[in-house]
């Protein structure tokens, strides 16, 4: 797959807090995340932000306006200084048509991602935001191990983007796992105190 994408991809820098992509833009060009940290957010009229995604060094974004030829679906803003490799669409479609391996890696791509957005789906519309809290801090429990602690953490503000809810009920909820001996925070930090208890309690959210 490298030797397919490689020879085509320009690099380039950008700040935090950069938009590298805007929802309802016509530009087509394939992303790939180098270096640093960027999220994938949708914007209501009223200027609410909700969290896709974030994204990590690897991880791919642009794809689907190089494939339909529409417009973006959501923006993209750069959560650090990043670095990106960039591909054309033109060249990017030549790649998948030329190369089965690249083609497939799509593929398997897409796949996961819309596992992951339909559990989303399900999240959003069948818990209640107290569940929804614990399945991400599941997620990112997971995303830590093996080490036991995660730094930097999301912020509250972070984690109600992400699962719907707004800052200051995420907060009383964490303030509740805190008491309840299941987590520790501090600045920027979660300690995962009682895994066991955390899956659980998200175990139990999902057979509601």
């Amino acid at each position: 797959m490298r030797r397919a994408f490689g020879p085509r991809l320009r690099h380039v820098r950008a700040p935090k807090g950069r938009t590298l992509l805007a929802a309802g833009a016509s530009s087509s060009d394939v992303f790939c995340l180098t270096e640093g940290q960027a999220r994938i957010a949708i914007h209501s009229q009223q200027g609410r932000e909700v969290s896709v995604r974030d994204l990590s060094p690897g991880d791919v974004f642009g794809e689907l306006a190089a494939l339909d030829g529409g417009p973006r679906s959501a923006s993209v803003i750069a959560a650090s200084a990043v670095t990106l490799a960039v591909m054309e669409r033109d060249a990017f479609i030549a790649c998948l048509e030329r190369s089965p391996e690249a083609a497939l890696w799509l593929a398997r791509r897409l796949g996961a991602e819309v596992r992951r957005l339909t559990e989303r789906v399900f999240e959003l519309s069948a818990l209640t935001m107290r569940a929804r809290l614990h399945a991400e801090l599941l997620r990112l429990a997971r995303l830590a191990a093996p080490e036991p602690e995660l730094l930097p953490a999301p912020t509250h503000e972070e984690l109600a983007r992400r699962i719907g809810a707004n800052r200051e009920a995420v907060t009383r909820e964490l303030r509740d796992l805190v008491r309840a001996g299941v987590i520790a925070t501090g600045k920027r930090r979660i300690t995962f105190l009682d895994f066991t208890r955390l899956e659980e309690a998200a175990a139990a959210a999902h057979s509601l």
